[in-house]
């Protein structure tokens, strides 16, 4: 491709996003991600419509969460898995849970063994993972997969909703820490999704159920809930509390709806994938004991890919079935599968995962400090529980009196709920409030050294819980220091963590959070060191937990408190001089009585407090988990992406190309064989389509199909030029008859109304002579006109441009159609006004109304 076209491109590229900056300007509408390790689904809101599901280009509610790219073009959903199962290592799938996890982290251990054809290494800078892609030899990082979902998901919302959206709510697995949030949230930023806030899944789609019970809510006592949420790579379980409340709006104190989240519990390798990859190992084992080849199975990364897939299309099945024949074509050495499974086997290969399926549910109770008897009913979320030996293990262990719910629809909740949630935060929405507290998964801590008063004294460490677990939040903390003369440091991380075992604690990564050093306490007090009544001095750290699970350190302040100069000392000696006088004459009453007064007269002038004197105090910040990418890093990848979308539009572009060539070649050849067409081209027109059809077909069966947009919009151009003056002639002879016959139908009916109107006299009507005359002669001379025309394009053959145009028949038609309906309605309106005086109620009236409703 020349460099003038790719210039036009990327001119046309900087222009559309400068529009659609524009134009969001005066966009209102807001979506939410429900991005899933296996599926993402969108839903969208605007001040006009409420929350639905943005559907995606094949018209479905949801997406797989799968990327490939194959030959230079970048796939997403179904048509990325369908380049997965021929080249497993070019589609990235199940890539969410590796967001901010170093290339030791035991999910990335255990990501490896579930895939092993991928091509993991670390990142030079960050020591987290990166996929190079064995193709290209492009490298990808989970944040940035992710950008590209987010990016789709943006697509299908603006395609739904037809305006620019730029705001989204997006929903993230509860035990999600502090580094995968932020691996979030730039991810987000690298496609230019500003994100209103992080929503656990839990939490959205309790409050999705929430909405529509609101009704079941009372001020006295609270409804308690369990989510049982079993998704494709884990399981959360959340136990809810619903009451309403009194708004803290003290001009209005309206009564609110508020959820709370007071316990949780996760697996996080208990999911639908742990099934479908033991399914998938069981029909391997299967097949090899056949011994139809004498290649394994196991070591052929496609036939895996295969078996996979089919996995997960027979774990569905087994869900409604109890038995199911699992089948491939060409599994491997061009060998068949077709083995049997029953449901009973697959419950044995899952056997310890189902003995773990209540578990979740167990710790999330004892979080709560509720029993299951406090549990108004355990609803199911997630595509795991629809399988029956999941709901039969939590009916019989968590000995619930109720039912399981199933009211919740298991794929749109979070989507939904989360939806809800972004047109709360949007300005613009008029929503009623829902109040929703969430609950601290993993308590944070503050941990400093105390600041030695001796040189010889030992160095000792003290911690300060700033959010415990299951607190509520959002939440602010203060964390004062007290008379610290000098620059100081402290780490914040997670504390105890005693509701994990070990293995879950080392997949949080580092515990360390976040090191932060003070510069200028030392400079802010000397100021004050020799100054004297002044009070200890404070270093107020304001921590905040956000709404999205964030832990932010607002601003460190520095404070010191000053008093007024007052006389104490005068005090003290006049208080001892009276008191000797009373020793000495022994009149107390009287000394009382002076003693009184003098503290009443030094209370009245002692001294006062002056404001503190405040002064922000220098952070240095440094990440210990997986560090973020950095500005320069991030630039670089907004640079990537962007090729990359670039690229995705000249593929579409070339798409429309081809296909509009495609189209025209089959659209001719099949109008060729039609006698219609043949008859309306001469034998040198039809010779040329010809030429050009063979021309054009062979070109693409070479390397027509490798050519770029350009040639391919050009060649259409030239050959819809070449065919398109038969075209509109065989329109003309096929549309011709039918518009004849229109016309003549209305001349019809004007001749019938002119004698029925020449039958009145003036007297009797309102239409004038002068207007009858110029329909008279507006009739005669159109159906003149219409005979001649008639008499000469008869004449013609038809591959003659035609005399007789479907135009100007139109035009004549329409000019004696606006005539008629004038004179009608004038004729109408005058007959209704006058028919009590002159006419009978069996009168002609009725005519006129039907014939003007034909015109």
């Amino acid at each position: 491709m020349n460099t003038l076209f790719w210039s036009s491109i990327t001119s046309q590229i900087i222009l559309l996003e400068l529009c659609l900056k524009i134009v969001n300007v005066h966009s209102l509408t807001v979506m939410s991600v429900d991005l899933g390790s296996e599926w993402m689904k969108v839903a969208i809101v605007s001040p006009d419509i409420s929350e639905e599901i943005a559907l995606n280009k094949e018209s479905e509610r949801k997406t797989p969460s799968a990327i490939a790219f194959r030959n230079g073009e970048r796939t997403f959903g179904k048509d990325a898995l369908t380049v997965g199962v021929q080249f497993p290592s070019n589609c990235y799938v199940y890539f969410l849970d590796l967001l901010g996890k170093k290339i030791d982290n035991p999910i990335v251990e255990l990501y490896k063994t579930r895939f092993p054809y991928y091509n993991i290494i670390p990142d030079p800078k960050r020591n987290t993972v990166l996929f190079k892609h064995n193709e290209s030899g492009e490298q990808f990082s989970p944040e940035e997969l992710v950008a590209m979902m987010l990016e789709k998901a943006r697509e299908f919302a603006q395609d739904n909703s037809g305006q620019v959206i730029n705001e989204a709510v997006i929903s993230v697995p509860g035990y999600f820490g502090q580094a995968e949030r932020l691996a979030m949230l730039k991810a987000a930023e690298i496609v230019g999704i500003k994100v209103l806030q992080l929503i656990n899944s839990y939490t959205s789609a309790a409050l999705n159920y929430g909405l529509f019970h609101i009704k079941s809510f009372n001020e006295i006592s609270p409804m308690f809930m369990m989510f049982y949420d079993m998704g494709a790579y884990g399981t959360q379980v959340s136990v809810v509390s619903y009451q309403l409340v009194k708004s803290k709006d003290r001009r209005a104190r309206e009564i609110q709806p508020q959820l709370t989240i007071l316990g949780v519990g996760y697996e996080r390798n208990l999911g639908g994938l742990e099934i479908q990859l033991r399914l998938r190992d069981y029909l391997a084992t299967k097949f090899n004991d056949l011994k139809f080849t004498p290649n394994d199975v196991t070591k052929n990364p496609q036939s895996m890919a295969k078996l996979f897939k089919e996995a997960g299309r027979l774990k569905i099945i087994l869900s409604a079935n109890t038995e199911h024949f699992a089948q491939i074509e060409g599994l491997i050495d061009q060998k068949d599968m077709y083995i049997k499974v029953t449901r009973e086997e697959l419950e044995q290969l899952c056997k310890d995962l189902f003995d773990k399926v209540t578990l979740p549910a167990l710790k999330a109770l004892e979080a709560s400090g509720l029993t299951i008897e406090h549990i108004e009913q355990v609803m199911l979320v997630g595509a795991g529980t629809r399988v029956p030996r999941i709901q039969d293990v939590l009916v019989k262990d968590l000995k619930s009196g109720h039912l399981l719910g199933r009211s919740l629809n298991t794929d749109d909740a979070a989507a939904l709920g989360a939806a809800y949630k972004a047109a709360e935060l949007r300005n613009g929405f008029k929503v009623n409030t829902f109040i929703t507290k969430d609950a601290t998964m993993f308590p944070i801590e503050l941990k400093f050294n105390r600041e030695k008063k001796y040189e010889s004294e030992p160095i000792k460490q003290v911690r300060r819980i700033l959010f415990s677990y299951m607190k509520p939040y959002p939440q602010r903390k203060i964390v004062t220091f007290i008379n610290h003369k000098l620059d100081f440091d402290f780490t914040v991380g997670y504390a105890e963590l005693n509701h994990l075992d070990e293995n879950e604690i080392r997949c949080l990564g580092s515990l360390s959070l976040d090191h932060i050093k003070l510069k200028g306490v030392q400079n802010a007090y000397s100021k004050y060191e020799d100054e004297e009544n002044t009070d200890p001095n404070k270093i107020n750290l304001h921590f905040i937990m956000d709404a999205s699970g964030i832990l932010v350190l607002e601003n460190v302040e520095f404070s010191i408190g000053k008093s007024v100069i007052n006389d104490q000392a005068e005090e003290s000696t006049l208080l001892n001089i009276l008191n000797s006088i009373a020793n000495l004459f022994k009149v107390r009453d009287k000394f009382n009585e002076n003693k009184l007064s003098v503290q009443n007269t030094l209370k009245n002038s002692s001294g006062s407090k002056l404001p503190a004197v405040r002064q922000t105090i220098e952070v240095d910040h440094e990440y210990l988990f997986a560090l973020p990418t950095d500005d320069d890093d991030l630039q670089n990848v907004i640079i990537k992406l962007k090729k990359l979308r670039l690229k995705d539009l000249l593929q579409l572009q070339k798409e429309k190309a081809l296909h509009s060539l495609l189209t025209l070649i089959v659209e001719v050849r099949e109008k060729l064989s039609q006698p219609e067409y043949i008859h309306s081209a001469t034998d040198a027109e039809t010779r040329s389509i010809l030429e050009k059809l063979s021309e054009i077909s062979n070109w693409l069966g070479y390397d027509g199909l490798n050519a770029e947009a350009e040639e391919l919009e050009f060649k259409y151009k030239n050959f819809r030029k070449i065919i398109q003056p038969v075209w509109d002639r065989t329109f003309e002879h096929i549309e011709r008859p039918q518009r004849l016959e229109a016309l003549s139908n209305t001349l019809k009916k004007s001749n019938t109304f002119l004698k029925k109107i020449k039958n009145k006299t003036l007297e009797d009507s309102p239409i004038t002579q002068s207007e009858i005359d110029k329909l008279e002669k507006l009739i005669l001379e159109t159906t003149i006109w219409r005979d001649k025309q008639v008499e000469e394009q008869e004449r013609l053959p038809k591959y003659v441009h035609p005399v007789l145009s479907i135009s100007t028949i139109e035009t004549k038609h329409s000019n004696i159609r606006q005539k008629m309906k004038y004179l009608m309605t004038t004729f109408i309106n005058w007959k209704i006004k006058n028919k009590k005086n002159q006419f009978n109620v069996k009168d002609d009236l009725q005519y006129y109304v039907d014939a003007h409703k034909e015109l």
